[in-house]
């Protein structure tokens, strides 16, 4: 699926984003440092930054530090697709 919603639930994006809010993912876009993107975490749908790019490891962190659960890296291959519109 190119374009898909998915509900916000935790506070580790905040305050880009906050529990309750949806957002609309883009696959196929290309992902930079500073992009907001969703991946595949354990089973789960999860919400964060890109901070770093290696190759096709993507670093990524939550912006709420106090909040945000220590992923680390995450492979080009886990990543469902970009943030382009939240509400």
């Amino acid at each position: 699926m190119i374009l898909q919603k998915f509900k916000v639930s935790g506070h580790s994006m905040e305050p880009y984003l906050f529990p309750g809010n949806h957002v609309l993912v883009l696959s196929f876009l290309k992902i930079k440092k500073g992009d907001v993107v969703v991946f595949k975490h354990n089973s789960k749908s999860v919400i964060k930054r890109i901070v770093r790019i290696d190759e096709n490891e993507f670093f990524v962190e939550g912006d709420n530090k106090q909040d945000s659960l220590a992923i680390g890296k995450v492979s080009k291959h886990d990543i469902i697709g970009k943030v382009v519109f939240k509400f």
